[in-house]
């Protein structure tokens, strides 16, 4: 160790210094409008704030410690998260012209499980409506469709979607929610089914796994039941979508007879938008011509194609407790490391790319980038 006195620290410069001229000034009072505007909102967009975040955090370690303690139970709070955060849902795309969105798979599912859990746990609650409930919270087939698309295509819509485990965001977590809770949910069921049907006799569709062993169990009879009720939304939403929903999505300027905007649709905004990404291109998405039908159609077929195809590997997991198990981890994480990219780019990226944007150079290239396009 030496002797010699420690240098003086360099004076802060904010202490120090002051702004040399009114460009300056001005330069940091527009920065300083563009840092409220990015914490307005973060705060009237995302909701962030103390207690999201802690509500965040809560609902993470309560499914941890209730998937790892008590599995039997994890249906029914997913069931009772889902009446709030599909309630949640609802309310900001209603106020942000999304209506519409609710008209896809994803949501509509969403929905059914909120019904039947509901109904799950009137039939728990009340014993003299039990006898009209149970045969269908108990069916074995209403089961396997929900297994075969949870673990299908709601399941590959986390890393297709991007979905991302925000803590402080109610959007963020209604969205990852619809698709990464019935993968944990049914894991929780097809692993655990003594648990449950002890917690909750005669009421949840675990008696024929507990009977029956899974081998047993003919792979025709594991994806019919899902690609039945697969058919029958994609029939009457590909109906709704040529007949009119191709002419509804906010692409432009586009106005209902009162002067407000239209309701957003998932095929709109999945293809670009107002300027078509990469997959509206290959599909021939025109914003200029959104109502188009042909690639409206193709749009149609690929969710098919794909959504068979996903249902149709279903079964892998329904017959494996290690494969299935590592397909629900492999969501959680992907989920979380979209929710640290967005964190990591908040903190970091979000300020400097609002700044940079008002550089002359920025701006010249933002109109010749738009030139080429």
């Amino acid at each position: 160790f030496s002797d010699a006195p420690a240098p003086a620290p360099a004076p802060a410069l904010a202490r120090t210094q002051s702004l040399r001229n009114k460009t300056e000034e001005d330069g940091l009072r527009r920065a300083l409008e563009i840092v409220q505007a990015q914490s307005r909102r973060l705060t009237t967009e995302d909701h962030l704030s103390p207690m999201s975040f802690c509500m965040g955090v809560l609902n993470v370690a309560a499914s941890a410690f209730m998937l790892g303690r008590a599995p039997q139970l994890y249906w029914a709070y997913a069931g009772v998260k889902s009446v709030a955060l599909n309630g949640v849902s609802y309310y900001l795309k209603r106020r942000d012209h999304q209506r519409l969105y609710l008209f896809d798979l994803c949501h509509v599912l969403s929905f059914a499980y909120t019904a039947a859990s509901v109904a799950a746990l009137v039939a728990w609650a009340f014993p003299d409506v039990r006898p009209a409930v149970a045969p269908y919270t108990s069916s074995s087939a209403a089961f396997r469709a929900a297994f075969a698309l949870a673990n299908g295509p709601l399941g590959l819509a986390v890393p297709t979607l991007a979905n991302a485990l925000v803590l402080h965001s109610p959007r963020q977590t209604a969205a990852l929610f619809i698709h990464i809770s019935p993968p944990i949910v049914t894991w929780a069921m097809r692993w655990h089914p003594e648990a449950h049907e002890r917690a909750f006799p005669g009421i949840l569709p675990v008696r024929e796994l507990i009977e029956n062993n899974h081998n047993d169990i003919a792979y025709k009879e594991l994806v019919a039941p899902a690609l039945r009720l697969y058919c029958a939304w994609w029939l009457l939403f590909a109906a709704w979508m040529m007949l009119d929903g191709r002419r509804r999505g906010n692409v432009g300027v586009r106005l209902c007879g009162d002067g407000k905007k239209t309701h957003d649709t998932v095929y709109h905004r999945t293809l670009g938008g107002a300027k078509a990404n990469a997959l509206g291109k290959r599909l021939g998405y025109d914003p200029n011509a959104s109502h188009k039908k042909t690639p409206v159609a193709k749009y149609l077929l690929a969710h098919f194609v794909l959504c068979v195809a996903l249902i149709c590997v279903s079964p892998f997991f329904y017959r494996s407790f290690a494969a299935h198990t590592v397909f629900v981890c492999a969501l959680l994480c992907c989920s979380v490391w979209n929710g640290a990219r967005r964190y990591y780019w908040i903190m970091t990226q979000g300020y400097e790319k609002r700044l940079r944007a008002l550089l002359p150079e920025e701006r010249a290239r933002g109109e010749r980038d738009e030139k080429e396009e």
